[in-house]
């Protein structure tokens, strides 16, 4: 797989129609951008065939994904709890004229966040054969989302929020009131017989491409379907420049837009991905919003300080022993296959796994100061899945590989049961490193 070039995306977002070559198609291809470009290329054009595939692909996922999650949101609904669509899954379902325009990862719904309310949905969740990893269950450890679910086919993760934009540290007055004018310009519609909410039209543009992201734990990133999504929802709709700075204006987030449009302008042509000031540009308009404070970040470090300090001992063997592997070399199924207990494994609870992670990864930053997070992959992986399987936790050791514009590159990671850990900090692991391997091969890897 080809990790995309943000230049060719950038070419192909905002030039029309796309100037394209048969070079770039990879690209696109990874990038899920395959649908959108192509019904933007003339009918004759040759590079149709080769982008439909990836629109295909992209229309059939999100079939199985909008099969299981509008049974669940059925549930719900006949139990009185109402569920806001909104992000990725909501803008390919509602906006573009085919799901297959529109990549999106997890699906993004809004719930009232009372303990009560979370607690009867995600039973409903289970009594319709959906998983939970625990995060319900602890209340304390609940950040902007309270909840997250896999459905029974295994096509969904449904990440369940409570508010609309991030929340790790600090007062939750804010981020309340942000949520609770969402939900007061929301409006109730008939999914083909399942009621949902959605997001006013002013706001599915201000809270899913400049809230949703620069106010949580992606800030100072763009994404390659930002450009594309705001394209779609500004012309689709109507909507102008006044009435989405207004908006922002409104729920406090006026540098943030502004920073935001300034780096993705439809108008002008204009798409920063990939430029290496944005990210910081963006962050310091999020500051000027009164966010991203150094009292929040603090606070933040020190909540965490006596779990890490609990931690941090107990998995030194462990960040010793992936640092002796790698300076060993040799094939990586060797060490794990020794860190591998025959004894049945005893699931840790949500919170002793995300700790375990959040501690390996300091120790490997300790270990490791001068060398990035990408290559610090591997010793990172071990330290992760020895002392988790130490632990008792099933976890599988992920090799994966991409081809970029600089040659191959490789990277590792561990994922348990429910795949991805959130603790982990890379969600995206899998669309951008197809698997090579992984380990123990005969267990279940999703």
């Amino acid at each position: 797989m080809t990790l995309p070039d943000p230049s060719i995306l950038v070419r192909a977002l905002t030039t029309d129609p796309p100037q394209i070559g048969p070079e770039d198609v990879p690209h696109l291809l990874a990038a899920g951008l395959a649908g959108q470009v192509r019904m933007r290329l003339p009918q004759d054009h040759p590079l149709r065939a080769a982008l439909r595939p990836g629109q295909l692909a992209l229309g059939a996922r999100h079939a199985l994904i909008r099969a299981e999650v509008r049974l669940l949101l059925a549930a719900w609904a006949r139990e009185g709890i109402p569920a806001m669509l909104f992000k990725g899954f909501a803008l390919a379902e509602f906006e573009y004229g085919t799901p297959g325009e529109r990549f999106y990862g997890d699906v993004d719904v809004l719930i009232p966040e009372d303990p009560t309310t979370v607690m009867r949905a995600v039973h409903i969740a289970i009594s319709h054969g959906w998983r939970s990893d625990g995060q319900h269950a602890a209340p304390e450890r609940w950040t902007h989302e309270s909840a997250h679910l896999f459905s029974p086919g295994g096509q969904v993760r449904l990440d369940v929020h409570r508010f609309a934009v991030g929340w790790v540290s600090g007062t939750q007055e804010r981020v309340r009131r942000v949520t609770a004018a969402l939900w007061a310009k929301a409006g109730a519609v008939d999914w083909a017989g399942v009621p949902v909410w959605r997001p006013d039209l002013v706001d599915a543009v201000v809270f899913n491409l400049a809230l949703g992201r620069q106010w949580s734990g992606d800030v100072g990133g763009l994404k390659p379907a930002d450009y594309a999504d705001l394209q779609r929802l500004t012309a689709r709709h109507a909507l102008t420049g006044t009435q989405l700075a207004a908006r922002a204006r409104e729920v406090g987030a006026t540098h943030t837009w502004a920073a935001f449009r300034e780096a993705c302008d439809p108008l002008e042509r204009h798409f920063a991905l990939g430029s290496p000031d944005v990210g910081p540009t963006l962050v310091r308009a999020v500051q000027r919003d009164g966010l991203l404070g150094r009292r929040a970040v603090w606070q933040r470090r020190l909540i965490r300080l006596p779990r890490l300090l609990r931690w941090l001992p107990r998995l030194l063997p462990d960040a010793f022993a992936a640092w002796w592997a790698v300076r060993s070399g040799g094939d990586p199924r060797v060490p794990l296959a020794r860190w591998t207990p025959a004894s049945p494994p005893r699931p840790l609870a949500l919170a002793e796994v995300q700790d375990a992670v959040l501690a390996a990864g300091w120790l490997t930053r300790l270990l490791y100061p001068r060398q990035s997070r990408v290559g610090t992959c591997v010793p990172r992986a071990y330290t992760t899945y020895r002392a988790l399987r130490r632990l008792g936790h099933p976890v599988v050791f992920v090799s994966g590989v991409a081809r970029t514009s600089r040659g191959i590159q490789g990277h590792a990671w561990v994922e348990d049961a429910h795949g991805t850990i959130d603790a982990y900090e890379e969600p995206l692991n899998r669309e951008r490193f197809p698997e090579v391997f992984h380990f123990p091969a005969g267990e279940r890897c999703p």
